[in-house]
């Protein structure tokens, strides 16, 4: 067979697709299962021949399918079935369609980005109900209790799927009622790193130890580093020991400090002082997730994930719709065979190749072959313990790149947008449907006839003419519709700041800009580090614009655009950048600015209409008259006690209609203090 083809092949009754994981024990690939009337995608485990015969192994490998195969929870990767088939074990699984936790941190720290809190905590809660249940898990025809503890929580075996799922994986250590042998003396069992002490001070453990893992997972998303990091494994086992974390809120001014109590109080070193179980800790974090962030809704996860993953995710439709062409009746012919106990020949379809290009691994599941800290694969002995295959673990290490040039830009005018991305979450679940209904079975070419008559033939032709005349005409009644109502959008967004006849102030906030490793041709974006949607909000030349989950605010096109961010109780932050062909995409850190009390210039009454121009934080503003609902927040100095003092303002009004600029005079004089521009300008001009 010719470099670069793989061959599809059969597996008992699952086609393998491609592969994930490639262990020296066992692996992982993704298969279909070949049914009837119906078939699926999963996650098939592979164990080699070898070990497949190994009694101590295989005792193993039966005590995490007694453990898996009865967990039914919607946070739980299912087990679907298992067997023995051509001297090899294996286990067929429910397959997700996302990246490990591990994966999601990796990719945000090269981006330099932070999980955003309440996504941090809402995945943890969704962890947390998945523990519960496996440590309450009770056999309803004995009543006896499983007593499963996962003892391998970590943000490897957290899957997060892009539809917004999460997903616990990797029982395969986990300790039970129903396991065989008990752990060997000596032998760790799980990732250094997410070791609680009592595990090293030898006591038996309980639900409290998952907790204890849960609770490092959660310290990380939210501040981005290893909690238990050293040279070596003897100094991360010191550190467990002496168990001293740093409150997140230290690293990351982001975390309020409720949410460094729930951590913290689920790290403490002495597990009487945690949370008597994952449910009770689920409900701390529900409170918290809930009372800070009222508006999150779980289909942030989604969009988040979707906007993270958006180039993988489009290659990875690419080769699903390419296996959705295999043509299954030969494998299913073959598999009747097998099971009648006939000849198994092999089909002729499972010689068809697939270009290794299209069918490049595009997931990592993690089942328990990947080391903490690195994305390499682990191997279990016998006895049960891991070791790290160095070539495999570099292999499998290398870093994905995001390619923004190919990644298609009506949906990233759409993702812009909170309303549009509900429609594009449609648009993609609808194009899916329609390619899966073209994949399967007989194609549309295939079921067309040529039979009629000529007659027949020519009014389909007549008719074919006229749908195509109509869909010209509606393609061009949109694009004219979409001209006048979008146009801004496509010629470039304009500058409101008006040229003014007064000098520019100072006192703009240089900002920390770099160019993006991801700029690409024709589209412009400025990507906000630091920026909390839930309490910032974001301006551009004036125009309040809509922030993605990530931080990116799309812009119509190249030139010098003044952005401002409005932080609650706090002053301003403003800075300019540019933006042009060879610097299209720039990254702007935002900086926690000082604190900051205002008053506000309202309107009580229409008693003009036109523009007001005033300057802020050094930057040249227009507003619209009469001024909109909640008025423009303006700013009171600091006097030296720290108290707010009164402060003068001068802006300058033009009526609707008129060219002359005139000048308006009044003071802020105590917070929340509201001045009505009405009755400074009836006032000003009884003067």
């Amino acid at each position: 067979m010719a470099d670069g083809q793989s061959k599809i092949e059969r597996f008992g009754r699952y086609l393998i697709l491609d592969h994930f994981v490639d262990g020296g024990m066992a692996k992982i690939c993704r298969a279909r299962y070949l049914g009837e009337q119906a078939d699926k995608i999963v996650a098939i485990k592979m164990v080699q021949a070898q070990y497949s015969q190994d009694v101590a192994f295989k005792t193993m490998f039966m005590d995490e399918i007694k453990v898996t195969f009865g967990l039914l929870h919607p946070n739980i990767v299912q087990t679907y079935d298992y067997g023995h088939h051509n001297g090899q074990l294996y286990v067929a699984m429910e397959y997700c369609d996302g990246r490990n936790l591990k994966e999601y941190l990796d990719k945000l720290r090269d981006r330099k980005f932070v999980f955003p809190v309440e996504i941090s905590v809402y995945i943890i809660t969704q962890v947390c109900q998945a523990l519960h249940y496996a440590h309450t898990l009770t056999d309803k025809m004995t009543g006896k209790e499983f007593s499963i503890i996962h003892r391998d929580i970590s943000p490897h075996n957290i899957m997060l799927t892009f539809d917004g799922s999460v997903k616990v994986i990797d029982f395969g250590i986990a300790k039970a009622a129903t396991n065989t042998e008990a752990t060997q003396a000596g032998t760790i069992k799980g990732k250094l790193s997410y070791l609680a002490p009592e595990y090293l001070e030898g006591k038996d453990l309980d639900c409290r130890y998952d907790e204890f893992a849960v609770g490092i997972t959660l310290w990380e998303m939210l501040c981005s580093r290893k909690m238990f990091k050293a040279q070596n494994d003897l100094a991360v086992l010191k550190k467990i020991q002496e168990c001293k974390i740093d409150a997140p809120s230290k690293i990351n001014p982001n975390v309020p400090k409720e949410l460094d109590e729930i951590v913290l109080k689920a790290l403490a070193k002495d597990r009487t002082k945690r949370y008597e179980n994952m449910d009770q800790m689920n409900r701390a974090l529900m409170k918290f997730l809930y009372s800070h962030y009222p508006d999150f809704n779980a289909t942030d996860l989604s969009y988040f994930a979707k906007e993270l993953f958006k180039e993988e995710i489009k290659k990875d439709r690419e080769k699903l719709f390419e296996f959705g062409k295999i043509d299954l009746r030969p494998f299913l012919d073959d598999l009747k065979r097998e099971q009648a106990g006939g000849t198994n020949s092999a089909p002729s379809n499972e010689t068809k190749v697939v270009d290794d290009k299209n069918a490049a691994r595009a997931q990592v599941l993690d089942f328990g072959f990947e080391q903490e800290g690195q994305s390499g694969a682990t191997k279990t002995t016998a006895g049960g313990t891991r070791v790290v295959n160095k070539d495999e673990l570099m292999k499998r290490s290398a870093t994905r790149q995001v390619n923004v040039a190919e990644v298609d830009k009506k949906s990233e005018l759409q993702l812009g947008h909170a309303a549009a991305k509900k429609k594009l979450v449609s648009k993609n679940r609808s194009a899916d449907s329609v390619s899966a209904t073209k994949n399967q079975g007989t194609s549309v070419g295939q079921i067309r006839t040529r039979t009629g008559t000529r007659g027949q033939q020519e009014e389909a032709g007549s008719s074919n003419f006229r749908n195509i005349f109509v869909a010209i005409a509606g393609v061009a009644a949109l694009l004219v519709v979409g001209y006048f109502k979008f146009g801004d959008q496509f010629l470039g967004q304009k500058n409101i700041v008006k040229e003014s006849r007064r000098p520019s102030s100072e006192g703009i906030v240089p900002a920390k800009v770099e160019k993006s490793e991801q700029s690409a041709g024709d589209e412009f974006k400025i990507m906000l580090s630091n920026f909390d949607k839930y309490r910032q909000k974001a301006f551009i030349n004036g125009r309040e614009v809509e922030v993605s989950i990530l931080g990116d605010v799309k812009i119509g096109g190249a030139g010098e655009y003044v952005l401002r961010v409005q932080t609650k109780g706090q002053e301003h932050f403003v800075t300019k950048v540019s933006l042009d062909a060879t610097n299209s995409s720039l990254k702007v850190k935002i900086p926690e600015m000082p604190y900051a009390v205002y008053g506000y210039l309202m309107n009580s009454r229409t008693c003009i209409s036109g523009k007001l121009f005033l300057n802020l934080f050094g930057e040249e503003r227009v507003e619209s008259l009469p001024v909109g609902k909640g008025g423009i927040q303006l700013p009171l100095k600091i006097g030296k006690g720290g108290e707010p003092v009164s402060t003068d303002y001068t802006v300058f009004y033009q009526k609707e209609g008129e060219d002359i600029q005139r000048k308006l005079n009044f003071a802020i004089k105590f917070e929340n203090d509201s001045i009505d521009l009405c009755n400074v300008l009836y006032r000003q001009e009884a003067e």
